[in-house]
This record gives C-alpha cells, structure tokens and sequence, in this order.
C-alpha cells in the first residue's frame, strides 16, 4: 500500500502544475445564460454562435469540414491556457491558446470526439469554464449537433 501512495506521489510531482484542471462542479441545476443558438454554414464549415439577449456573442462552436476539427471558441478578455467543460455525462479539461485581437480563448478537438457527443446530448445545459473568469452555463441546443454532424459527413 505504501509503494502505491509514493508511486501516487510521485506522479503528481511528476506531472506538475501544468496539467492541473479546473475545478469543474456540478452545473446540473445551474441556471443557464438567457439567449439563443444560432446556426449559420461558412466558407469551410459551419458554427453555432450562442447570443446573449444583449445581443452579445459569448461562444462559438465551429466545424471545419475539410480538417474535420471543432473549434471552440469563449468570448473572452481574460487569457487562459485551459478550458474545462462540463456536461452531464462528461467533464474535460482542453489546452486552449487565447487570441487576443479577436478576444477569444480557443480550443479543438477532432469530429469524432466524444466529449462532442457529451455536449451535444447533455440534459438541458453544459458548462465552459476558464480561470479567471465565472462558468458559462449554456443550454443545450440542436444547432450544436448540427454543427457535430457537419463534422462527422463524408
């Protein structure tokens, strides 16, 4: 048992800050951000954008068909190296890279992904959060699937 704590030990300090996660809690009965999924086809692809009742976009989900990668990206001002989701059958942590001209903290991961399937299948909500800044509840929507789906076509 003692090889096995040290062992645990050791791997943590091993691994470091750098891979720490995001507390993600249980969003299960948060309330969501008020507003609506959009979903529009571009050059290349096509995205859901989530636009708040101010009329303020605050996140956008988009497919890339010929590299097949889904992006994430945050509204955002505060830079975040991270992103952590939670959905109801799913929590993941992604390395993010934060674009400031565009004010985006940004993220992908292929088509074939589950956590896309965790998002687009979870119970009413799911949950984006970065460091420094509060948890984005956002409901959940068909107009994410369909970008999934865009994603995942032959």
């Amino acid at each position: 048992m003692k090889r096995i704590a040290l062992f645990a030990t050791i791997c943590a300090l091993a691994l470091g800050p750098a891979k720490a996660q995001v507390t993600a809690a249980d969003f299960s009965y948060s309330p969501v951000i008020t507003g609506a999924w959009v979903y529009r086809a571009v050059t290349g692809g096509s995205e859901a954008s989530f636009v708040d009742n101010s009329g303020g976009t605050r996140m956008v989900i988009a497919c890339g068909k010929i590299s097949r990668l889904v992006t994430f990206s945050r509204i955002s001002t505060t830079p975040a190296s991270r992103i952590s989701f939670w959905a109801s059958s799913a929590t993941r942590d992604l390395t993010a890279r934060f674009d400031q001209p565009a004010g985006r903290v940004i993220a992908q991961v292929g088509g074939m992904d589950p956590l896309l399937d965790a998002l687009a299948f979870s119970r009413g909500r799911f949950a984006i959060m970065i460091a420094g800044s509060p948890a984005l509840v956002l409901p959940a929507d068909p107009e994410i699937a369909h970008v999934i789906e865009d994603c995942r076509e032959a």
